[in-house]
């Protein structure tokens, strides 16, 4: 038989040495962080929110783990308080680290007005996947193993996992695989078929977390001969049973219902924010007509077909005339652009049916509102004027305002700050492809308004949560239960 006696240690200089159990936490951490990550930025959450957040998380979770550990096991850190701090040695109860990181990010995510429940859907499933990576560093440290078991039980074992697994003179089960196996099988279900067919409402993939790691972790507790103990009673089954019930009761919405008027259940109004052309007035014969106006002075004989002029409702006027002109023209064709397009606007301009008595409702009813738009601001407030609209709005943003145009969300973003709300709930209504994409980069509840029926089928091709064609639909469509945001992002 070969004997690995120090399988613990990865290099060792002198008196300075790297575990196996710190590097394969912290593969399993910074893992989790990076797929984490990779989410948020898909809601359009800045970076450095949830960088601070895992930068802060990682020595809270590692402080709750050993507390909690030293707190079952006191009486073999008295006699010897200073090795508490000898982390590396082993010793941290993953319960300790979860009630830690949990208590400290609903605060810091409450803090910056960030969806709790939205937010662990998104770290936990990735947590779960943190610690069936953890559990290989509690191997190489020979620790959270079970009973003995014959050398028979590893007769088609590797031999490195056999070996490692004699412990004190026996053989014992390797129960950190087992929870390793349960966790990843866990972290597959929750994150690419729960996810997908199964979950209702924000919190659902956290609630799956807690069920699956819950019963995972109460069948391999019970085999474990290191448990935490409180007399009789192993402290993580009984934990576990806890977990798994506070789990099923939130997928099956008891405590939506129980505390629906208390955060973070309570249902928050969503903001709710309007592209200008085609959307809150129809502007489609006064942008056709600048357009035709403009390429008569500079492309003179160039017919512009239907198709080429419907393309140019929702992009930004640079990179339509960038399809047509050099780059050093377009300051002064955007300009003659302008000009002819201001001086004809209200020549043009029509009524969209039915949009003020919807502003009125959604104002009337404490939704926020804001216009956000490509077009220079002043030429918003004189289309919304026309019409009487301006007063409904809180914020109104033009094309100069905003950092990137669509199909960038960063306008969606800056009429939300503007607006003094979060992003997690926000619809934004559009009638341009582009519209929709800017939603679909911040996961945002996009609305396709098709004010014509020949665009209906343009706009599907985007797959918009929402497709409406008479605006006072979106008095119903506010009125639902939802999660205004993008689910499939």
């Amino acid at each position: 038989m070969q004997f690995f006696p120090d399988m613990s240690t990865f290099i060792k200089i002198g008196n300075f040495q790297i575990t196996w159990y710190a590097i394969i936490i912290l593969t399993g951490a910074f893992l989790a962080y990076y797929l984490t990550l990779r989410q948020v930025r898909k809601w359009g959450y800045k970076d450095e929110i949830f960088e601070n957040f895992f930068l802060l998380l990682l020595p809270i979770g590692i402080l709750g783990a050993r507390i909690y550990y030293v707190i079952f096991e006191w009486e073999q850190y008295a006699a010897d308080p200073i090795s508490i701090l000898y982390i590396w040695n082993g010793g941290l109860a993953i319960y300790g680290g979860i009630i830690a990181g949990t208590i400290f990010g609903i605060f810091y995510f409450r803090h910056y007005r960030i969806d709790i429940l939205r937010m662990a859907d998104a770290i936990f499933p990735n947590l779960m996947l943190a610690q069936a990576i953890g559990r290989w560093g509690n191997f190489m440290n020979q620790e959270a193993y079970g009973g003995i078991v014959s050398a028979d039980y590893y007769a088609h074992w590797p031999a490195f996992i056999r070996d490692n697994m004699y412990i004190d003179g026996y053989f014992r089960q390797p129960t950190f695989l087992y929870e390793s196996i349960g966790n990843i099988i866990g972290f597959i279900l929750i994150t690419f078929v729960y996810k997908k067919y199964g979950r209702k409402k924000r919190g659902d993939l956290m609630f799956a977390y807690l069920s699956w790691y819950g019963m995972v972790r109460f069948f391999v507790e019970g085999l474990r001969s290191d448990s935490l103990m409180i007399g009789n009673i192993r402290v993580s089954q009984m934990l576990s049973l806890l977990l798994v019930l506070a789990g099923v009761l939130g997928i099956l919405g008891v405590w939506h219902r129980l505390f629906k008027n208390v955060w973070p259940f309570k249902k928050q109004k969503p903001a709710v924010i309007f592209d200008l052309d085609g959307t809150l007035v129809d502007t489609k014969e006064l942008i056709y007509k600048s357009f035709i106006h403009t390429f008569e002075k500079y492309k003179p004989g160039y017919h512009l077909s239907e198709e080429e002029l419907k393309s140019f409702l929702g992009p930004s006027l640079k990179n339509s005339f960038l399809r047509y002109f050099d780059e050093s023209q377009i300051d002064e064709i955007i300009a003659y652009y302008r000009e002819f397009n201001h001086a004809h606007h209200d020549e043009f301009i029509k009524e969209v049916p039915n949009v003020e008595q919807t502003l009125k409702y959604l104002k009337e009813n404490g939704y926020p509102l804001a216009v956000m738009s490509n077009k220079l601001s002043d030429i918003v407030r004189m289309g919304l004027q026309c019409f009487k609209l301006e007063d409904y709005f809180e914020v109104i943003l033009g094309g100069e305002e905003i950092s990137e145009s669509k199909p960038s969300p960063q306008g969606i973003l800056e009429a939300c700050e503007k607006l003094h709300v979060p992003h997690d709930n926000v619809i934004y209504v559009g009638d341009s492809p582009t519209d929709i994409q800017a939603c679909k980069n911040m996961a945002a509840f996009s609305v396709a308004f098709v004010l014509e029926e020949s665009r209906k089928e343009e706009m599907e091709k985007e797959k918009p949560c929402a497709l409406i064609q008479d605006m006072k639909e979106l008095i119903t469509l506010v009125k639902e239960d939802k999660e205004w945001s993008d689910t499939t992002i």
